[in-house]
């Protein structure tokens, strides 16, 4: 159970589609910025690696690969899809 996510009993995979991986907090902001729309809500996610911070511009979690593929043609940018969450 992942209450975090919204998947109380639901199961199985969850999938993110993401826009872009940068250096700059700023430069993640634009980019999603550029890419709100009507149903589509971009968030940045900051990880670490090896001490660097890295901004992740991701939209999702999707419950199929399919709708994530759907929401990132959507969106008109290149992207990728992966399973799991940031």
């Amino acid at each position: 159970v992942d209450t975090a996510h919204g998947n109380i009993g639901r199961g199985g995979p969850e999938f993110t589609v993401q826009f872009a991986a940068v250096l700059s907090p700023d430069a993640a902001k634009s980019a999603a910025a550029a890419l709100a729309g009507p149903g589509r809500n971009p968030r940045v996610i900051e990880t670490k690696r090896e001490g660097t911070a890295i901004y992740h511009v991701v939209m999702g979690p999707f419950p199929t690969r399919a709708q994530a593929d759907a929401a990132g043609r959507a969106a008109g940018h290149t992207y990728w899809v992966y399973e799991g969450t940031p």
